[in-house]
């Protein structure tokens, strides 16, 4: 069996197509249902279905096995009217594994037909990218990818490939994304991954309608060293934070052990990524724009308490990186001055064995990214701060404003049932005193004002597994 290094910590780390080490039953199901309202005062609820579907053959040669794993979600459609449903990663996957090696070594051929978001760029959650290569594909965005795992490294090589509208041919054409990587465990509390990546993502939409060929490169890195003693110590539930995670539903119900000692870990990484986009400076000109993320977290256990430290920074550049750029297929201007969102969050929980019950307490600091545009194209028109609160999720802030660090608080708790059910529920108190709406001015001219700072929310997961 592999070093308990190697199961957890540095495997999840590395994480593209594989997933957490589990018990190998020939056929496994899970239904989730989710329930979501991020402000109970003035937002939508939102619920939907994840279904998944784990099926392994047996043994097919000597060492070769397959495997299926079908992942979607289900929703009502508009109006509920019929159902609407998404992939998760579906994936069909061959292993070998030769009768000297290891249970945790072997070679793996994984093809995820429908969508790619298993295979991916960063390590932990906020601060992965390139989820998606192709934003302006027409279809799927398939991937396949190939890894090796031995007992003290492991490599891996991918690729995605989407059909992509040529703006200046006015033809379809497939574009390709490369990416590849390896782990290694330095010592046996000690390791590090590696990620790289190119791709091209295609022409410029507006230069190729005024007849200009500029394409939009991609180049990009990601570095993780891990430290771990101990027992392997699972995610913390903060589900706002980690739902659009596609292991979302597999990880989060791993069985967590508490068997007395001490256990910590401790793991940095950070990201660099580089692409050209259109200079809005400068007409029918192109140049270079760099996005960088770093992410600290840290971990540990004594008995039956588990404390979890979380912190992470990601430049606007970053956040927008998979749009691409802002607006799209475009660098910032000169004068944006954007500025890198950074987050801290900091939560404890304590399990109750006899109940299975492991409640907990969270909070969060964040300061947003923002950046300065005007609001009109009128010369001598003033910027207003602009706060980026995601991918393309924008609030603009008053005349004059400047961003203010958003708090978060959260009573969380995870309920497992066995082996045959499990429950997540948060509690979640906001306050985000950049929320903004807009109303008209004296002239009738809608103006951004400061809306309610204050939200209550909830988010509840249930889960069963036959």
């Amino acid at each position: 069996m592999a070093h308990p290094f190697l199961t957890l910590p540095l495997l999840l780390c590395l994480g593209q197509a594989s997933e957490p080490a589990q018990v190998e039953a020939p056929v496994q199901a899970r239904l989730s249902f989710v329930a979501s309202e991020m402000a109970v005062e003035d937002s939508t609820l939102l619920t939907y279905l994840h279904a998944a579907l784990d099926v392994r053959t047996p043994e097919l040669a000597s060492g070769l096995r397959a495997e299926a794993a079908l992942s979607m979600f289900f929703s009502t459609g508009g109006n509920n009217q019929g159902v609407a449903f998404r992939d998760n990663g579906s994936a069909i996957r061959l292993r070998y594994r030769p009768s000297t090696w290891e249970s945790r070594e072997g070679l793996a051929l994984s093809v995820f037909p429908l969508s790619a978001t298993r295979v991916y760029m960063g390590f932990s959650y906020p601060v992965t990218w390139e989820r998606q290569s192709f934003p302006r594909r027409d279809g799927n965005e398939p991937a396949l990818e190939l890894r090796l795992s031995r007992r003290q490294w492991s490599v891996f090589a991918a690729t995605k490939a989407a059909s992509v509208l040529n703006d200046l041919k006015l033809t379809q054409e497939t574009r390709y994304a490369l990416l590849a990587g390896g782990a290694l465990e330095v010592t046996p509390e000690l390791g590090l991954a590696l990620k790289v990546t190119h791709l091209n993502r295609g022409v410029v939409p507006g230069l190729a309608n005024q007849g200009i060929e500029e394409s939009i490169p991609v180049y990009g890195a990601s570095l993780a060293a891990a430290w771990h003693r101990g027992a392997p110590i699972g995610n913390n539930v903060d589900l706002s934070l980690y739902s659009g995670d596609p292991t979302f539903f597999e990880r989060f119900f791993l069985p967590e052990t508490y068997p007395g000692d001490f256990a910590a870990s401790v793991s940095l990484e950070g990201s660099l990524v580089s692409q050209r986009l259109q200079d809005v400076d400068e007409f029918a000109q192109m140049r270079s724009e760099l996005g960088q993320a770093a992410a600290l977290d840290g971990r540990l256990k004594q008995g039956f308490f588990r404390l979890h430290a979380l912190a992470f920074l990601r430049t606007a550049s970053f956040i927008q990186v998979d749009v691409p750029g802002f607006p799209n297929h475009q660098a910032f201007g000169r004068d944006a001055d954007p500025r890198a969102e950074v987050s801290g969050t900091l939560s404890g929980d304590y399990h109750f064995a006899d109940w299975g019950l492991t409640p907990g307490l969270l909070v969060r600091v964040a300061l947003p990214a923002t950046f300065q545009r005007p609001l009109s194209f009128v010369p001598g028109a003033t910027a207003r701060h602009i706060v980026l609160q995601g991918p393309n999720q924008l609030s603009i802030l008053p005349d004059g404003e400047d961003r203010r660090a958003v708090l978060t608080l959260k009573a969380t708790a995870r309920w497992d049932l066995g082996s045959v059910a499990g429950v997540l529920a948060e509690v979640s108190y906001v306050r985000d005193p950049n929320r903004t709406t807009f109303e008209d001015d004296v002239t009738g001219v809608g103006q951004p004002v400061f809306a309610d700072p204050d939200a209550l929310g909830f988010n509840l997961l249930l889960q069963a597994r036959f």
